[in-house]
């Protein structure tokens, strides 16, 4: 919305206000005077609601609204004696004066155009929302941790954003399990990772997109690093926004963001902090409001905000063998530069973009230089998709506590709990089996249902379960992924299941438990490991 008067330029799109052609710096509250007095120049608007525009529901003492309209009068020029511009009206209020050019209507792409239709797909019992539109390359867009896909398109930024990465995208957008419009949480749900990958192939599928751009911003990042990392096969490109490798607030149980998101959940208090051009005007807010009431209960809100916070996918950033763009802002005020540095130094093939500003949500603040990397970035021939030689996998070692070969029907039984648990049965040798799984949460719950199916054919296990790199060798795997596995089985007590940090780092929300066993050092391996056992 641009508004004019006594040669004054408010422009509420980009919160700049312009006079004699030059930007004048005003506080946010100023501001959002200003722009509150334009959007209502036809009456006078009272203390009261001027008060609510700008403060909401916090208490502030009237001398604050004078401060401001002191203020406000000076970046326009107008002062308390002229009253050129801001006239008070005794015992009412304010009215704004001279207003020239009334509010520009909404831009065709933004918000009157029709949105692109919402579908439904199943996975794994949920019901998954998602959109498709553009035109151009495939790419799969996840957002933060919060989203409903249709009142999105309802702010114009928003819908600008998204109608430009159509412009030359193909574009799938969706509702993680949880959130929106797709399939809601029961109490204390909190789906993993594994599973969100897992439905993020389902609505590739049903877009019919076999091989994508997967663009990350967010919460959304570590979800789009695991897909590519796992999914090689399915991922093009990566562009990861606005997040990080190892949570800011990881191993820190008791934060009080966590009661905040839950109490102020609805009230647009927890997107105001994260987008805050966007939350400068009252109607921002309000958006944000509707927004957050619409996206998820506050209940899921913190748990959702409680899951991400401990999830670590610095172990398997190596294994990603993709072309990768990082693009941060120099100041986002959620998540640091050391972040996007730290994605960068893990990738073998990421570069980073750093934009100026200091908004952590994608769609607040300037946008354009961010559609312009990705734009360069994933217009122009994919990458030949090829049979990766090396592929991260979780491997589980499983050996037999009693000496000799491994019997027949403990073979036949191992391999119908490991391919229950959409896993492979790689070798069986000596007296130890070996799996991989797409998952690590798939490989813990396959190790603890191997262990109680094995048990009444009289065999007792010991397992060990890792996520790595491994290398392809026809139909054998090897590599250290492997030998990690091997060793934790070796240190495990009978009857036991020992994993490694990176699997507890990667299956937050499984609602699998596991205890520490402390540091060990491993045949083989220079460093120590920090063990876990599974707690079942």
């Amino acid at each position: 919305m641009r508004y004019g008067f006594g040669g004054v330029e408010l422009d509420t799109d980009t919160y700049e206000l312009h006079r004699g052609g030059r930007v004048v710096e005003v506080e946010p509250q100023v501001f959002e005077v200003l722009a509150h007095l334009a959007a209502n120049s036809g009456r006078v608007v009272t203390k009261d609601e001027l008060h609510d525009a700008v403060w909401g529901h916090r208490f502030v003492s009237e001398s604050a609204l004078t401060t401001r309209i002191k203020q406000a009068r000076a970046a326009v020029g107008d002062d308390g004696q002229a009253q050129r511009i801001i006239r008070t009206v005794h015992g009412r209020g304010y009215r704004l004066l001279g207003v020239t050019s009334a509010p520009e209507p909404p831009t065709p792409d933004a918000s009157l155009d029709p949105i692109p239709a919402t579908h439904y797909v199943g996975n794994d019992g949920a019901s998954l929302a998602y959109q498709v539109y553009g035109e151009g390359p495939d790419l799969v867009l996840i957002e933060g941790f919060t989203t409903n896909v249709e009142v999105q398109w309802e702010h114009p930024a928003i819908a600008r954003f998204l109608r430009r990465l159509g412009s030359f995208c193909r574009v799938v957008v969706f509702d993680k399990r949880g959130t929106g419009l797709s399939e809601r949480l029961g109490p204390g749900e909190a789906p993993s990772l594994e599973q969100r990958a897992d439905d993020v192939r389902a609505v590739m599928d049903a877009a019919g997109m076999d091989r994508a751009t997967v663009f990350g911003s967010s919460e959304g990042g570590a979800l789009a690093v695991l897909m590519a990392a796992s999914n090689p096969d399915r991922v093009a490109r990566l562009v990861l926004h606005g997040t990080w490798a190892r949570h800011p607030w990881i191993d820190e149980p008791d934060r009080a963001e966590f009661d905040f998101v839950e109490r102020r959940w609805g009230s647009g208090s927890v997107f105001k902090a994260l987008a805050g051009s966007m939350a400068r005007t009252a109607n921002g807010r309000r958006f944000f409001g509707r927004f957050e009431r619409q996206s998820a209960t506050p209940g899921t809100a913190r748990r959702l905000t409680e899951m991400m916070s401990a999830i670590d996918v610095t172990g398997v950033l190596g294994s990603i063998r993709v072309p990768v763009l990082v693009i941060h802002r120099a100041d986002d005020t959620y998540a640091g530069m050391d972040h996007a540095r730290a994605l960068v130094a893990g990738i073998p093939d990421a570069r980073l973009v750093e934009l100026p500003g200091s908004d952590h949500y994608l769609f607040s603040g300037d946008a354009a230089p961010i559609l312009a990397a990705i734009e360069d970035f994933v217009v122009g021939p994919s990458p030949a998709a090829t049979a990766p030689e090396r592929f991260l996998a979780t491997v589980l070692h499983a050996e037999i506590v009693a000496a000799g070969p491994v019997p027949d029907d403990v073979a036949a039984a191992a391999r119908r709990c490991i391919e229950t648990h959409r896993g492979r049965l790689v070798g069986v040798t000596g007296g130890a089996l070996l799996a991989t799984f797409d998952g690590p949460g798939r490989g813990v719950q396959a190790a603890c249902d191997l262990r109680d199916a094995l048990a009444p054919l009289g065999t007792e296990i010991r397992a060990g379960v890792h996520t790595a790199e491994v290398e392809r060798q026809g139909d054998a795997i090897a590599g250290t992924g492997v030998q990690v596995a091997a060793r934790l089985a070796q240190a495990a007590e009978p009857g036991s299941i020992w994993v490694s940090r990176t699997v507890t780092d990667l299956v937050a929300g499984c609602g699998l438990a596991f205890a520490p066993r402390g540091e060990h050092q491993l045949d083989g391996l220079p460093q120590p490991w920090a063990l876990f056992e599974v707690a079942v």
